[in-house]
């Protein structure tokens, strides 16, 4: 049994950081008077469905007698099969997979009918934010009029998306995200149950990661003890992939290092490394800089040591705060897309080809929101004269090399999917671009990337161009050196796009 249904809360007692709800379901249920719809709302991992499963055996509770509840027992009948999930009278729906009008059609029509075992029927409606319009105006009829003997509680992390008539029906709940503290707190308490040897700082570490949920916590630390029961602060951070987003990584963003971030990475999941984790990671690392620039840092990232917090003062006093939203953008979208990624890494990896094509050193410190080029970087001049065109595919690769060095300074991205494409044909005006991956050419394929790339075509072959992607066969990917190193400083040679993104389709 995992961690997490293994030390699952089985009294409301033992909720932990939620006790302004807790108390007032305690209050409740002493006093017997118990809404019919309940909206737990909050984070994920904060306990919502575990004090919803709490709230329904307390209900259900054999112990019970009278009119009045408590704490439940769980020792009874009820009890128990609610623990192990085969009480008939507690029906969980998740909205997610279970969002149209027919759903709730056949609830509606099964809940006028009495409890089977218990003296309430108990409906815990996940993610109900999930349900239809349709769905939503037939749960509402039931909310109207619910039966005496059924208790609706609707648990969701998007409250906002809830229609205000669900609201004004339910008396609602706002779950808190824990706190560092709290979660290291019941880390402990797992660790010294389950007779582990961690530290007070590992396990601290640990939470840190979880990033204010209490079930991502013990996932976490059950996945590290599966590698070493008594790992220190050092070996989590390495498991967990936050020590090096925190020096590598960071590092070569801030000078713009891009082979070296790349190659970091690769190294970084050939030894194990989970995308996810880095990528939390490294969004964390990044919301420390901003917050250090705000000058709100030290009240606001009380978790970070000593050491870590004058790393990060003295990253955030050389990066401008323009820079800093950049990254986060870039990261947080990379994060959002893992979810659909074909390559898990792809997204990463563009967020760091993008976020090192903004370099350090040559950007204005201005704060302004107007981009200013680079002082460094100057446009390619091109002599139309001498490049007028024969409308020949030989005009076009004699003049390549001049395209790429144009669109870099533009665009640093593109320019590397443009290097590791190849001009097929041109006739009529229209060049045939031929690349290997079909993420290449979607990207080549956004109207300012192709608008950009055609009008410095026109500039170099002195005639109006238009450019039709296709995909071809990938190229083979090079062998690996032998010799490289981990977290190699990085050749001084062009990188391949091939070797950098890996094989796409």
């Amino acid at each position: 049994m995992t961690l997490y249904r293994k030390y699952r809360p089985q009294k409301l007692s033992e909720i932990v950081g939620q006790e302004a709800i807790t108390t007032v379901l305690l209050k409740q249920l002493e006093s017997g008077n118990i809404p019919h719809a309940y909206i737990f709302s909050g984070p994920r991992g904060t306990g919502k469905t575990s004090t919803a499963r709490i709230l329904a055996k307390a209900l259900n509770c054999k112990k019970v007698k009278g009119e009045k509840f408590s704490e439940p027992c769980g020792e009874c009948s009820a009890c128990r099969s609610i623990v192990e999930g085969s009480y008939m009278d507690l029906i969980e729906i998740d909205a997610a997979s279970n969002r149209s009008i027919d759903d709730i059609r056949d609830l509606r029509e099964k809940i006028r009918l009495s409890p089977t075992e218990g003296r309430f029927k108990v409906y815990i409606i996940d993610e109900v934010h999930m349900l239809t319009q349709e769905a939503f105006n037939a749960l509402l009829k039931t909310l109207e009029e619910p039966p005496g003997h059924a208790i609706f509680i609707l648990a969701t992390t998007e409250p906002q998306k809830l229609p205000a008539t669900i609201l004004s029906r339910a008396q609602r709940f706002s779950f808190l995200r824990p706190t560092v503290a709290q979660i290291t707190t019941r880390l402990e308490q797992i660790a010294k149950s389950e007779k582990w040897g961690f530290g007070k700082e590992a396990l601290h570490e640990i939470a840190k990661a979880a990033d204010g949920a209490f079930r991502d916590a013990e996932v976490l630390l059950e996945k590290i003890a599966a590698v070493n029961t008594k790992a220190d602060t050092a070996e989590v951070k390495k498991i967990l992939g936050k020590g090096e987003a925190r020096t590598d990584l960071l590092n070569c963003l801030v000078e713009a290092e891009i082979e070296k971030a790349l190659l970091w990475l690769n190294n970084f999941l050939d030894s194990g490394g989970n995308i996810r984790i880095l990528s939390e990671a490294i969004l964390a690392d990044l919301r420390a800089l901003l917050l250090l620039k705000q000058n709100v840092g030290v009240e606001l990232l009380g978790e970070l040591t000593e050491g870590e917090l004058a790393e990060f003062e003295k990253m955030a006093a050389e990066l401008p705060a323009r820079k800093i939203l950049k990254w986060v953008n870039l990261f947080t979208q990379a994060l959002v897309d893992l979810r659909n990624a074909s390559i898990p890494q792809l997204p990463l990896e563009v967020a760091i080809v993008e976020a090192c094509g903004y370099d350090r050193i040559t950007e204005s410190e201005s704060e302004t929101p107007v981009e200013k080029p680079r002082a460094e970087v100057k446009p390619v001049e091109i002599d139309v004269k001498k490049s007028a065109t024969s409308g020949k595919l030989e005009d076009v690769l004699a003049h390549w090399e001049d395209i790429l060095k144009a669109v870099k300074p533009k665009n640093n991205s593109l320019e590397i999917f443009l290097r590791g494409s190849t001009p097929k044909e041109f006739e009529d005006g229209v060049l045939v671009l031929e690349f290997g991956y079909r993420f290449h050419k979607d990207r080549f394929d956004e109207p300012k990337n192709r608008e950009m790339v055609e009008a410095i075509l026109e500039k170099v072959l002195g005639t109006s161009v238009k450019i039709k992607g296709i995909v071809g066969t990938p190229p083979l990917k090079s062998p690996v050196k032998e010799d490289l190193p981990a977290f190699s400083q990085g050749s001084k040679e062009e990188t391949d796009p091939v070797e950098v993104f890996g094989k796409l389709e």
